[in-house]
């Protein structure tokens, strides 16, 4: 009897382990590969239409067919580790769907993309697969079944293209949405091993804890390979063009869970804007929609990557955050391009938290002009003391030397400033604290 129950063990763990597969793409915190051509109409943010059955996500991209294509694709590149399993049937490929009709096909092809060109087939095409859709208008997980190897002489480790076809080979427009995407797993893997962060609300790749639910832009708001790494090393960023239709062209997303704001918090998103300035709002919204904090900031430079800082700590008791929306250029009917990256909450260690440091003070605050930094050290140290803007631009170095201890003070000279809100930086031996100074003249 033992030998039979771990006979059975084995079995049922070699056929999950056979079965495994690789979340492609679920339109929230798992996005795998780069959308290269579509021919149709693709939104990749969109709130899902019927959450129920086999899909209750909040996020889940729609697609609309282009008629005048009898094989309308849509394209998913990364390199694929290998097929081996997949191409002999060990292993499968799944994904949910809404079909406005049963009978509907589904097709992937797994291609090499230096191969395949579009009138050259089979050349490439590594392997294709099916499944067909059995309700209509509800979700449903569909299991695609290999069919076919058009060309033979591609590699089982020599795949990098995904292509997914709705109705192949016919000349409807309807319009499907898929979410959950189970595919081959991937040759290199950037986030595996990456620890996940909550303080990095999105940054387009292994950290992304929102979910981006609407956007008037539609088909021009998507995760793309960042074609600016000066100022952003960042792999992949968001490509967005503004909806040139609407006057205030909105982007809409929800937390994972509420937000949580603290005193000492700041709000960051990278920024690159092709036509500057531009003012960017980022509001904070309860579940209903209530607006609860708007912060606008302005981007400073064009064609290039700029950080700009928002201030959320005036609701740091609030407890109900859980939308935000973010508007570029509001009250205008510009259409320009952004891409914007790296929108992380930032919670500042005060400087009286520094083991060194004791009866700190920043005065007056808010300041005329001219504020006083005082405090006492507790042993010797090198001190570096710096005043930002809101936009992460140094303004004032006031320290940096070695320092007795004992009591200390520097004096910060911002009659050429303009008003606003700045943040001070303290490092001593290596630990950073900050605060925040109003300037008011």
């Amino acid at each position: 009897m033992k030998k039979i129950y771990l006979s059975f063990c084995l079995l049922v763990l070699a056929t999950f382990s056979l079965s495994a597969q690789v979340v492609w793409d679920n339109f929230e915190d798992s996005r795998k590969g780069t959308y290269g051509f579509i021919s149709g109409t693709f939104i990749p943010y969109g709130q899902n239409p019927a959450p129920g059955g086999s899909n209750n996500s909040l996020v889940a991209a729609a697609y609309s067919r282009n008629p005048a294509e009898a094989f309308d694709v849509i394209i998913l590149d990364a390199p694929m580790a290998d097929l081996t399993s997949y191409r002999t049937g060990a292993k499968s490929m799944s994904i949910d769907v809404w079909s406005p009709a049963a009978g509907t096909t589904v097709q992937i092809t797994l291609e090499n993309s230096i191969l395949a060109e579009p009138a050259n087939y089979p050349t490439g095409r590594h392997s294709v697969y099916l499944t067909t859709t059995t309700v209509a208008q509800q979700w449903e997980t569909l299991t695609f079944n290999f069919t076919e190897q058009p060309d033979a002489s591609v590699s089982d480790t020599n795949v990098d293209r995904i292509v997914l076809l709705f109705a192949p080979n016919t000349n409807t427009g309807d319009t499907y949405y898929f979410d959950n995407l189970n595919g081959p797993e991937l040759a290199n893997d950037p986030c595996e091993g990456v620890a996940g962060n909550s303080a990095i609300l999105n940054d387009f790749e292994c950290n992304q804890n929102t979910n981006f639910t609407f956007s008037h832009s539609g088909v021009n708001f998507r995760r793309i390979v960042n074609p600016d790494p000066n100022g952003n090393t960042s792999d992949y960023v968001a490509s967005y063009i503004r909806n040139g239709g609407e006057e205030f062209d909105v982007i809409i997303g929800r937390f994972d869970g509420n937000l949580t704001v603290e005193a000492t918090s700041t709000i960051t998103l990278d920024i690159w804007d092709s036509n500057a300035p531009t003012e960017v709002i980022v509001s904070l919204q309860n579940a209903n929609s209530d607006v609860i904090l708007e912060m606008t900031q302005t981007t400073s430079g064009s064609n290039g990557w700029e950080t700009l800082t928002y201030d959320p700590s005036s609701v740091a008791d609030a407890t109900d955050i859980s939308q935000f929306v973010i508007l570029f250029d509001p009250a205008d009917f510009t259409s320009d391009q952004y891409y914007f990256d790296n929108f992380r909450i930032n919670s500042a260690t005060a400087i009286t938290d520094l083991a060194e440091v004791t009866a700190f003070q920043a005065t007056p605050n808010p300041s005329f002009g001219e504020t006083t930094f005082q405090y006492n050290l507790e042993t010797a140290a090198h001190v570096n003391l710096s005043v930002f803007d809101m936009n992460g631009k140094l303004v004032a170095q006031l320290l940096s030397e070695d320092q007795q201890a004992g009591a200390q003070q520097a004096t910060w000279l911002a009659t050429d400033l303009p008003n606003g809100i700045y943040f001070y930086n303290m490092m001593i031996n290596g630990a950073n604290a900050s605060g925040k100074i109003v300037l008011s003249k």
